[in-house]
C-alpha cells in the first residue's frame, strides 16, 4: 500500500480491539489434559475420565468464536489420554493410561479422520504423561508410575514400533513432559515433591543425560517447552511463591530459576519464539513474558485448573482444562490487513537564508496498523521527488529521517522492534527512485495499531535559492521486517 505525501487521498487503518483470553464452547465436560496446535487454524485437545478418553479438534483456532468438535479415539481408550502432539495438521499422537496405569498410544496420519491404537513395549507398564513429534515418523513419549521410575519410550517410524529406553543413572523419579526442538535433540522433565528432574537426549533418545536444576527448585516440574535446541522453558510445582519456573538459554548447560509472582501450581508453558512464552496452571492461572526473563500474569476468566496451552504467535492462542474448559486468545490484532494513516501534507518550518549551510526538522506522526494476525512483522519505506522551487532546486539528498519512536495505540498487542540506524537519506529525483526503508518491526512485533513518531530532516544549503519547495514523498508499508 502506496500513499504521498501531499494533496492525495489516504486510507485509514480501522479500529482495534486488544486481545484476551475468552471462553470458548466445549464439546465435553471431562478434563483436557493437553492440547496441540500446529498452525494457527488446527488443535487438537485430548483427556478424558476413568471410563473413556476424549479426542476434540478444531480448524477455527484463529477465529473469535470456533467451534470444537469430537473425534473418535480407538476403542481400548477406556480411561483418558494426558498428551498430544501434531506435527502437522495431518499427523498426530496422544499418549495416556488405562486402568492401573499401563501406557495407551493413538496416532493418527489423516487429521483425526481415523485414530488407532498403537502398542508400547510389553515392559512399559506406567501411565504416559508426555509426547514430542519432531518428524511425522520421530516421537519420544514419557511418564511413570507416582512414587516409580521414568518411563521412555521412542518411535522412529511413526509408532509402528516403540522401545523403551533407558533414563540417566540416578533418575528415579517420574517424567511428565517431553519436548524435542528437533529429531536428535530432547528435553525431559518431571520430578516429586522432594527433587525436579531434568534430562536431555543428543541422539533422538537412545541414550539420555541429567542435567542439574537451580537449588530452589526442589519439587516436580510439570511441562517443558523449547523453541529452539537453546532456549527452553519448564514449569511445575510451587515453591512458596518462587522458582516454580526454570529457563535455559545454552541447551541446558545451565538453567536459571525464574518466578510468575504467584504460589499457584504450573502445569504447562508454550512459546512462539525464544523470549515470548505463556504459563498455565491452578486456578485459572495465566503468566506471560516478553522478554524470556519477566513474567506477569493475564486474565484468564476462569478458576478451573489450566493443564495445557499452545500459543502459535502473538495473537493466536489455546489453552484447556478442568471440566473441559476451553480459552482462546485470539480476539485481537488479527481482524484485517496491513494500514497507515499518515498526514494529508508534510511541512517544514520557513527558514531565513543566511549564505550557511542549515537543517530545519519536523515531526511525521504516522499510525500503522498490522491486524493480520501473521506475525510476520512489516517495514515501512520512503522515496521522494526532489525539492523544487520552479526551476530552483535542492540537491536528492538534502531529505532525511533522523530519529523514530513508538508508543502503544488503543489496541495495541505488540509494539515494533526497530532495527533501522539513522539518519536514512531518503532518495529523490525527477521521477521518484527505488524507496528505503526508515522503519521496520521485526518478526514477532508490531501487531496491532501503532502510534510512530518520525523526525525528518531537511538540509539547506547555504546557496540555495528564495523560494518555496515542494516535493512528494510516497511512503509504502509492506509485510515483513
Amino acid at each position: 500500500m502506496a500513499v504521498a505525501i501531499g494533496a492525495c487521498g489516504l486510507l485509514a487503518a480501522p479500529a482495534a480491539s486488544a486481545s484476551t483470553w475468552g471462553a470458548e464452547t466445549s464439546p465435553t465436560t471431562n478434563s483436557l489434559f493437553g492440547i496441540s496446535c500446529p498452525n494457527t487454524a488446527d488443535c487438537w485437545a485430548v483427556g478424558g475420565t476413568s471410563s473413556a478418553a476424549k479426542i476434540i479438534h478444531t480448524s477455527m483456532a484463529g477465529a473469535s468464536s470456533p467451534t470444537w468438535a469430537a473425534q473418535t479415539p480407538p476403542s481400548n481408550a477406556v480411561t483418558q489420554y494426558n498428551d498430544i502432539d501434531c506435527f502437522d495438521a495431518g499427523d498426530c499422537v496422544a499418549v495416556g493410561n488405562v486402568a492401573h496405569g499401563a501406557p495407551l498410544i493413538a496416532a493418527t496420519t489423516n487429521g483425526g479422520a481415523t485414530w488407532t491404537a498403537q502398542t508400547p513395549p510389553a515392559s512399559a507398564t506406567a501411565a504416559l504423561q508426555g509426547v514430542s513429534c519432531a518428524s511425522a515418523s520421530n516421537c519420544i513419549a514419557v511418564g511413570g508410575l507416582v512414587g516409580g521410575s521414568p518411563t521412555i519410550l521412542v518411535t522412529a517410524n511413526g509408532g509402528s514400533t516403540w522401545t523403551s529406553k533407558s533414563a540417566p543413572s540416578g533418575t528415579n523419579t517420574p517424567l511428565n513432559d517431553v519436548r524435542c526442538p528437533s529429531t536428535t535433540v530432547c528435553f525431559a522433565v518431571g520430578g516429586n515433591s522432594g527433587a525436579a528432574t531434568i534430562i536431555t537426549t543428543s541422539n533422538g533418545g537412545s541414550n539420555w543425560a541429567a542435567q542439574s536444576t537451580p537449588a530452589p527448585d526442589d519439587v516436580a516440574l510439570n511441562g517443558v517447552t523449547c523453541v529452539t535446541m537453546s532456549a527452553c522453558f519448564a514449569v511445575g510445582n510451587a515453591i512458596s511463591g518462587t522458582g516454580e519456573m526454570v529457563a535455559t538459554t545454552n541447551g541446558g548447560a545451565t538453567w536459571s530459576y525464574q518466578s510468575d509472582g504467584t504460589s499457584k501450581t504450573l502445569y504447562d508453558a508454550s512459546c512462539y519464539d525464544a523470549t515470548d512464552c505463556v504459563a498455565v496452571g491452578a486456578a485459572g492461572t495465566i503468566a506471560g513474558t516478553f522478554n524470556g526473563t519477566g513474567w506477569s500474569w493475564q486474565t484468564s476468566g476462569t478458576t478451573a485448573a489450566l493443564y495445557s496451552v499452545d500459543v502459535s504467535n502473538q495473537t493466536v492462542g489455546t489453552a484447556v482444562g478442568a471440566s473441559g474448559t476451553i480459552l482462546g486468545y485470539s480476539a485481537g490484532c488479527n481482524s484485517g490487513g496491513l494500514t497507515f494513516t499518515p498526514p494529508t501534507t508534510l511541512a517544514f518550518p520557513s527558514t531565513a537564508l543566511t549564505g550557511r549551510d542549515q537543517s530545519v526538522t519536523t515531526p511525521l506522526a504516522l499510525s500503522p496498523s498490522d491486524q493480520t494476525g501473521s506475525g510476520s512483522g512489516w517495514n515501512l519505506t520512503a522515496t521522494s521527488t526532489t525539492f523544487a522551487s520552479g526551476t530552483h532546486k535542492l540537491p536528492t539528498t538534502a531529505a532525511q529521517i533522523t530519529a523514530a519512536s513508538s508508543s502503544a495505540a488503543a489496541g495495541t498487542c505488540s509494539l515494533p522492534v526497530n532495527r533501522i540506524s539513522y539518519p536514512v537519506t531518503i532518495p529523490a529525483g525527477t521521477s521518484a527512485p527505488s524507496a528505503v526503508k526508515v522503519f521496520d518491526a521485526s518478526s514477532g512485533s508490531g501487531a496491532g495499531p501503532v502510534d510512530l513518531s518520525l523526525t525528518a530532516a531537511l538540509d539547506v544549503p547555504g546557496n540555495a535559492r528564495i523560494g518555496t519547495y515542494t516535493s512528494t514523498w510516497t511512503l509504502t508499508l509492506s509485510s515483513g521486517p
